[in-house]
């Protein structure tokens, strides 16, 4: 399930699931903030946001990470346990730290975000591939919910991340749509 394969997989399946909802929201749709949630948009740049961070640690050379970070030396954990460790973790109320937070975002911008954060995906990808599964094993970056996680765990944080993000835009934009059915008046009765 950890294999660098099925990571990039399912980074690539995440990625495309998020873009294509995007992609096909209208500007209302696109630009709304839903109960006091993000907009779709600002759930675009929060993406964008952590990929780039994410591309600038993969290319710390991997002594000055052990340097800085300590080499990892804890068994691998699997997506599920990481999966859980973070949901329990935002039950608690931890927010995403100000370097992540995104201002409003016009609809006039989405094609290029789209476009971005495919791009960023893209080249995380890239940067996964270029280092050894023993790399991906022994590194370590910092994480600000989960604490320090190897690159091969942060690797599948950030598939689920997306997919957590998808998941929640889902299920505001169906919170939207019955706000508006519920507004909608019912032709022939009084």
């Amino acid at each position: 399930m950890n294999s660098k394969t099925t990571i990039i997989y399912s980074l690539k399946n995440s990625a495309e699931q998020f873009n294509n909802l995007i992609s096909n929201l209208n500007k209302v749709e696109f630009e709304i903030n839903i109960n006091n949630k993000w907009s779709a948009g600002q759930d675009l740049v929060h993406l964008i946001k952590v990929l780039q961070i994410l591309n600038v640690g993969y290319l710390i050379p991997k002594p000055l990470l052990g340097i800085i970070y300590g080499n990892n030396k804890k068994e691998q954990r699997s997506f599920e346990h990481l999966q859980a460790l973070y949901k329990k973790a935002l039950e608690n109320g931890p927010k995403s730290p100000s370097i992540y937070i995104p201002k409003p975002v016009l609809f006039e911008d989405k094609s290029s975000l789209i476009k971005k954060h495919q791009l960023l995906h893209e080249k995380f990808i890239e940067k996964i591939n270029k280092h050894s599964d023993v790399e991906l094993d022994n590194y370590s970056l910092p994480h600000p919910i989960l604490g320090k996680v190897s690159l091969r765990e942060l690797a599948i944080f950030t598939s689920f991340h997306t997919i957590h993000h998808f998941e929640l835009l889902k299920l505001k934009l169906n919170s939207y749509d019955k706000s508006i059915s519920n507004q909608i008046p019912l032709i022939g009765k009084d």
